[in-house]
C-alpha cells in the first residue's frame, strides 16, 4: 500500500516566516497556519510583530475599532505572561482567536513611542507626540491633534517629576500615583518643602 504524500505549500517551502502570510492566515482565522511552518519558520515567528501589525486595520471605524479591541482583549493581555511565552503555538491561536474572519485586511504599522518617554526617561515634546497621533489618528483634525499632544506631554511631564520624587516605584505605580495626584496636591508639597 502506497503511503499518501501531502502537498507541501510554496510558501511552507522557503525558510523565512512570511509576517504577510501569516497576516492574511489570521484573517481566515487558520488556526493550522502555525503547525504547518517549517522548524526554521516556527523559530522565526515573532508574536510581538504579529501583534501589532494584527491590531491595525484600515477600513471603516467599527472594523478598526473591533481589531484593536478584539486583539487588546484575546492576545495583548496574555501574550507576554512567562508561561504563555514558552508556547508559540498558543501566542498563535491567541491571535487567531482575535480574527472576526472576515476575509484578509490591510493591516497597517502602528509605531511606537519612543521607549525613552515611555520609560519616563526623557521629556517628550509636543511636535514629536503631535506627529505620532497623526499616524495613529489620521483622520482628527489638527486642533484635536494638538490638544491630545499637549495633554499627554504635560501628564508625561508630572509622571517624570513623580518618578524622580520615587525612583523606587515601577512605572504602573507611577501611572496610578498620576491618577490620584492633583497639580494642586504637587504645588503644595512643593510649597510645604519650600520651594515656591
Amino acid at each position: 500500500m502506497k503511503k499518501s504524500v501531502v502537498p507541501i505549500d510554496e510558501k511552507f517551502e522557503n525558510h523565512d516566516f512570511d509576517l504577510f502570510n501569516a497576516l492574511a492566515a489570521l484573517d481566515k482565522k487558520d488556526y493550522g497556519y502555525y503547525d504547518r511552518l517549517t522548524q526554521e519558520q516556527q523559530k522565526k515567528f515573532v508574536p510581538y510583530m504579529l501583534l501589532m501589525w494584527m491590531s491595525a486595520v484600515k477600513g471603516n471605524k467599527d472594523l478598526q475599532n473591533y481589531y484593536v479591541s478584539s486583539t487588546d482583549y484575546y492576545a495583548n493581555k496574555y501574550m507576554f505572561n512567562e508561561n504563555v511565552q514558552k508556547h508559540p503555538k498558543l501566542q498563535w491561536l491567541m491571535l487567531c482567536a482575535a480574527s472576526p474572519s472576515l476575509g484578509k485586511q490591510f493591516h497597517q504599522w502602528i509605531p511606537n513611542i519612543s521607549p525613552s518617554i515611555s520609560k519616563l526617561k526623557i521629556a517628550a515634546k509636543v511636535k514629536d507626540i503631535n506627529d505620532y497621533y497623526a499616524k495613529i489618528y489620521p483622520k482628527l483634525n489638527k486642533d484635536t491633534l494638538q490638544e491630545l499632544a499637549t495633554d499627554f506631554v504635560v501628564n508625561q511631564k508630572r509622571k517624570i517629576y513623580l518618578s524622580q520624587l520615587y525612583p523606587n516605584y515601577k512605572i504602573e505605580d507611577i501611572e496610578v500615583l498620576n491618577q490620584l495626584i492633583t497639580d494642586m496636591d504637587i504645588e503644595q508639597y512643593e510649597k510645604d518643602r519650600g520651594n515656591d
